[in-house]
C-alpha cells in the first residue's frame, strides 16, 4: 500500500524522485515479506496487490503469475465453504468470493435481501464483461455468422442495460450521487462502475466502427451499433470530466488510462468520418484534452507509457489505412483487451511509412 500511496503525496520529501517511482522500496521489500507457503486469505490478498502492484509497473507477465497464485489460493481454502470464526471473517470471504466469481464466466451473484454496494454491483458488471469479451475472442478466432453475431451482441446491450435500470436510485449515475459518494470517500469507485459501465458498451459496439462491419455497412443495425458506440465513448468523457472537476475524485487509477486510450480511438473514427462539423470540432476539443489527461495520469503510473506507446502505434495505423484502421482482428483484439501488454505495428499492404510522432500529431491536428 505504501507503494501506491507515496505517489499521491504531496509533500516535498522525495528530491529527485520520479511520483511514479517513489514507492519501488516498498514494493521491493513486499516481494521479499511474500510467503507462499502461508496457506491463508491474507496471502491472497497480497497476491491482488502484488499482482497490482506489477500492472502499474508495466509487468504483464508477473502480473498474471500473481493473480494466478491468487485463484489458486482460493480454490484451496474453498472460500465459498470456509469456516468463520466471527462476522468479520465472513464478510471477508464474502468480499472474496464475489471477486473470485466475477473472473468466472458462468458464475451468478445474487442479491442480498439487502441489495448490493457499488464494489458488489462491479462484480456483477464484471460477469456481463466476460461475456463480451469471450464474444471478441470467438468472433476472430472462428467464422462466426453475422446473424448469429449480431443476436448475441443484441442480447449483451440487453444485458447492460438492465443492469443499469435495476440499480437503485443511490447508485445511478447522477451528479448528485457522484458527489455524496466523493463526501463518503468512495467518489474514485462510484465513478469506476460507471466508467466501466459506458467503456463495455465502447467495446460490444467497437467492431462496427470498420467499414467492412456486417454485410451491407449502411444496414440500419450496423448504423445504429455504431451510434451506440461513440454515444458510450461520449458518455465515457461526460463522466471522467465531470469526475476529476470534483475534489477527491481525480480518478487517477492506471486502468483509466486504457479505457481513455480506446475511447479516444472512437472519437479518432468521428474525426475522420463524421460529416458533420460540430461532432468533428467536438471529437478534435476532446482528444485534445484526452491527451492532457493520459499525460497526467503518466507521471504517476508507469503502465501509462505502455497505453501512449499503444495509442502511437494505432495512429501509425491509421495514417497507413484509414479504412482497415477499424477492422476487428487479432491485432485489435490485443489492442483493446490486453491493456498491459504493448502492441506491434499495424501493417497492410501497399501502407507508407511511419507519420512522425504522436505529440507531434496531436498538436497539429488538435489544438489548432
Amino acid at each position: 500500500m505504501a507503494d501506491w500511496l507515496m505517489r499521491f503525496s504531496k509533500k516535498e520529501a522525495f528530491p529527485g524522485i520520479e511520483r511514479r517511482r517513489r514507492g519501488d522500496q516498498f514494493a521491493s521489500h513486499a516481494r521479499k515479506l511474500f510467503d507462499l507457503t502461508n496457506i491463508s486469505v491474507e496471502t491472497i490478498q497480497s497476491c491482488i496487490l502484488l499482482g497490482t502492484i506489477c500492472y502499474a509497473d508495466a509487468q504483464p507477465k508477473s502480473e498474471t503469475l500473481y493473480y494466478s497464485v491468487a485463484i489458486r489460493l482460493a480454490l484451496i481454502l474453498d472460500i465459498p465453504r470456509r469456516q468463520c470464526t466471527d462476522e468479520i471473517e465472513r464478510q471477508v470471504n464474502l468480499r472474496n468470493e464475489e471477486t473470485f466469481l466475477s473472473l468466472h464466466n458462468g458464475a451468478k451473484i445474487t442479491a442480498s435481501p439487502h441489495g448490493r454496494g457499488v464494489w458488489a454491483e462491479m462484480a456483477v458488471l464484471s460477469q456481463i464483461w466476460a461475456q463480451i469479451h469471450e464474444l471478441n475472442k470467438q468472433s476472430v478466432g472462428e467464422n462466426m455468422d453475422s446473424n448469429a453475431l449480431n443476436h448475441t451482441v443484441d442480447d449483451l446491450a440487453r444485458q447492460l442495460y438492465r443492469w443499469a435500470a435495476a440499480l437503485p436510485s443511490t447508485l445511478q449515475e447522477t451528479a448528485e450521487n457522484l458527489q455524496r459518494y466523493t463526501a463518503l470517500g468512495l467518489g474514485n469507485a462510484f465513478a469506476a462502475l460507471h466508467l466501466g459501465y459506458h467503456y463495455y458498451f465502447e467495446v460490444l459496439f467497437y467492431r462496427f466502427l470498420a467499414k467492412s462491419a456486417g454485410s451491407d455497412p449502411a444496414n440500419p443495425s450496423i448504423r445504429g451499433y455504431r451510434r451506440q458506440c461513440e454515444e458510450h465513448a461520449l458518455a465515457f468523457c461526460d463522466l471522467l470530466y465531470r469526475s476529476r472537476a470534483t475534489d477527491q475524485c481525480q480518478c487517477l487509477y492506471g486502468m483509466v488510462g486504457h479505457m481513455l486510450v480506446v475511447t479516444s480511438t472512437i472519437y479518432i473514427h468521428i474525426l475522420l468520418f463524421s460529416d458533420q462539423e460540430e461532432q468533428v470540432s467536438l471529437a478534435r476539443q476532446r482528444l485534445a484534452l484526452n491527451f492532457k489527461i493520459l499525460t497526467d495520469l503518466q507521471s504517476f503510473w508507469v503502465t501509462l507509457d505502455v497505453a501512449l506507446s499503444r495509442l502511437q502505434v494505432f495512429h501509425n495505423a491509421c495514417n497507413r489505412s484509414i479504412d482497415e484502421s477499424f477492422r476487428m482482428d487479432q491485432w485489435m483484439l490485443t489492442f483493446i483487451l490486453e491493456h498491459g501488454s504493448s502492441v506491434t505495428e499495424r501493417t497492410f499492404p501497399g501502407s507508407p511509412s511511419l507519420p512522425g510522432t504522436l505529440q507531434g500529431w496531436y498538436a497539429q491536428e488538435f489544438t489548432s
